[in-house]
């Protein structure tokens, strides 16, 4: 803690840092839920046309894997796309108030 901050700002400065990663750590789980069922409704859609005898068997970890890959990914770059938003946005207000 530098001597030119109060306790009262460095407590809710910490505070909002917790509140942007709850939202980061939030949007990662929507993202990654919402990417991976897409990917599913795939396996779903192909299992049903292998039923209905116009394609071949697929396994659900040949459909599922790109999508996983994909979602990890997609909902990391978003969730830490809105982190660093939040951690400038923290850094703006306390050079705002500093000067």
């Amino acid at each position: 803690m530098t001597a030119d901050r109060s306790p009262g700002q460095v407590r809710r400065e910490r505070a909002l840092v917790g509140l942007w990663l709850v939202m980061a750590v939030l949007l990662w789980n929507g993202v990654y839920d919402m990417s991976l069922g897409e990917g599913i409704k795939e396996y779903l859609f192909r299992s049903a046309l292998h039923e209905a005898g116009r394609a071949p068997s697929v396994s659900i970890a040949t459909v599922l894997d790109p999508y996983i890959f994909d979602a990890a990914w997609v909902s990391t770059f978003w969730a830490s796309l809105v982190m660093l938003a939040g951690l400038l946005t923290i850094r703006v207000m306390r050079r705002s108030h500093e000067a």
